[in-house]
C-alpha cells in the first residue's frame, strides 16, 4: 500500500507523497517489465482526486516517472467497480458499494443498468487519519467515526428502497469478509454474509480484546488501523443498503478499468 492520504494535509499531497506515489509506480512497472509488458495503464481514485494540487501531481509524476495517470471521477469510480463487479456475479436488481481509503461509491442497480452511481469523500483510511490518535480508537473516537458516517450518508442520494442483494466491493469488504469466516469457523471460498452478521462482527471487534486483535492480525495484519473505521463505515452503509444478502466480490474498479475502459467489454 502507498497510503497515499496519510500524506495529504490541508487538502494538498505533499511532494513526499507524489514521490511515494512515482516509487509504487516505477516498481509495478518494473514488474511488468519481468513478464514481457511494455504497455501500463494507471489511474487513480480519491487519492490525487481529493486534492487542490492534482494536476501539479499528475505533471510531477509524469515528469519523474514518464507515466501518464488518468484521474478517474468519483462517479466514474463508481461504475467502474460495478462493471468490475459483474465480471463474477450476475445482479440485475440490487446496490453495490466499494469502501476505499478516501472515498466510498455507492451504485443502484435496476433491470442490469446503473440507475444512479455516487462517490462520498470518506474511507477507512480518512476516517482513521481524522479521528484516531492511536492505532484502535478510544470509545469517544469511534463515537466521531459513526457521527462522520451518519452524516455523510445523510446527505448522499441513497436508493429509496433497501436491495435484497447488495455486491461489497474493495479491500474493507474483503478484510471483513476474511475475518467473519475465521471467526464463524466457515470456508475460506464463502463469498457471502448477512448484514446481521456484519453487525455482530462490528460489535465484537469494537470491544477490542485479544481475540479480536488475533482475528484481525490472522486475517488482514496490513489493516490493523483501518479495519474498526472501516467495518463502522460498512456497517451502516449495508443497514442503509441491504434487506438480504451481501456478496463480497473479489473483483472490482481494477477489473472495471480493464474490462470497461481498455478493452471495451
Amino acid at each position: 500500500m502507498a497510503g497515499l492520504v496519510n500524506y495529504i494535509s490541508d487538502g494538498v499531497l505533499s511532494e513526499a507523497g507524489i514521490r511515494r506515489a512515482c516509487v509504487a509506480l516505477t516498481n509495478f512497472r518494473s514488474l511488468l517489465h519481468q513478464f514481457g509488458m511494455d504497455e501500463m495503464h494507471v489511474f487513480a481514485t480519491a487519492s490525487l482526486r481529493n486534492i487542490r494540487n492534482t494536476e501539479e501531481a499528475v505533471a510531477m509524476i509524469r515528469d519523474l516517472t514518464g507515466i501518464d495517470v488518468d484521474v478517474i471521477s468519483g462517479d466514474e469510480e463508481a461504475q467502474l467497480g460495478y462493471y468490475g463487479a459483474m465480471r463474477t456475479l450476475e445482479m440485475r436488481d440490487g446496490a453495490m458499494f466499494d469502501i476505499g481509503g478516501g472515498s466510498t461509491e455507492i451504485v443502484e442497480v435496476r433491470d442490469g443498468r446503473i440507475l444512479r452511481a455516487q462517490s462520498l469523500p470518506i474511507g477507512s483510511l480518512n476516517l482513521f487519519n481524522r479521528y484516531v490518535s492511536g492505532i484502535w480508537p478510544k470509545r469517544k473516537e469511534l463515537e466521531a467515526i459513526e457521527q462522520a458516517v451518519r452524516k455523510a450518508l445523510k446527505g448522499a442520494n441513497l436508493p429509496e428502497r433497501k436491495a435484497g442483494r447488495v455486491c461489497g466491493v474493495g479491500g474493507t469488504a474483503r478484510a471483513a469478509l476474511k475475518i467473519t469466516n475465521a471467526w464463524k469457523d466457515r470456508p475460506i471460498l464463502e463469498r457471502r454474509m448477512t448484514p446481521q452478521e456484519l453487525h455482530k462482527l462490528k460489535k465484537m471487534l469494537l470491544r477490542r480484546d485479544p481475540g479480536a486483535r488475533k482475528l484481525i492480525l490472522n486475517a488482514c495484519p496490513d489493516r490493523i488501523h483501518t479495519i474498526l473505521p472501516g467495518v463502522v463505515l460498512m456497517d451502516a452503509v449495508c443497514s442503509a443498503l441491504c434487506s438480504g444478502e451481501l456478496y463480497i466480490s473479489q473483483n472490482g474498479v481494477r477489473e472495471g478499468y480493464l474490462c470497461h475502459k481498455l478493452i471495451g467489454t
